[in-house]
């Protein structure tokens, strides 16, 4: 397979494993998490970068929670392929929060309202991104079930 392909795969396998429910972020699930983290900070649009580390986050954050997770994922993505991480340039989950307006027919099969999230990377001859449409309603302890440890 290509490099090109190897990316587009990885990037793929990134991306579904962040939407998947089974992304954790004390218990609950990460977009509802981030959703709700991104209400209260007033942002329509978070950034994770999954190839660095960022030195203002805090400790509790969602996102530094996300960052971490991510990160080490897609180190050992690259590890599996045999891509040395000095050849990527950039690595970014991009997570904007928008509406039924922008998406009129995005299926509602949750509740919430519609994201865009895109991953994508770059080395230094090509940037590769996959993106996916969905819905998701910030988290709410009242309504979401916590994940049993």
């Amino acid at each position: 397979m290509s490099r090109k392909g190897i990316l587009k795969g990885i990037a793929g396998g990134l991306l579904g494993t962040f939407l998947s429910r089974n992304n954790d972020v004390d218990g609950y699930w990460g977009l509802g998490v981030l959703r709700l983290f991104a209400e209260r900070n007033n942002l329509s649009q978070l950034t994770i970068d999954v190839l660095h580390k960022s030195p203002n986050l805090s400790f509790e954050s969602p996102m530094r929670i996300s960052e971490e997770t991510y990160r080490q994922w897609f180190r050992n993505a690259l590890f599996k392929a045999k891509i040395d991480p000095s050849d990527i340039k950039e690595a970014n989950i991009y997570l904007r929060f928008t509406t039924f307006d922008e998406f009129p027919k995005i299926i509602r099969d949750t509740r919430g309202e519609p994201y865009l999230c895109t991953v994508s990377i770059s080395n230094n001859s090509r940037i590769i991104s996959v993106s996916r449409i969905g819905v998701c309603a910030a988290h709410d302890p009242r309504k979401d079930r916590r994940r049993a440890c």
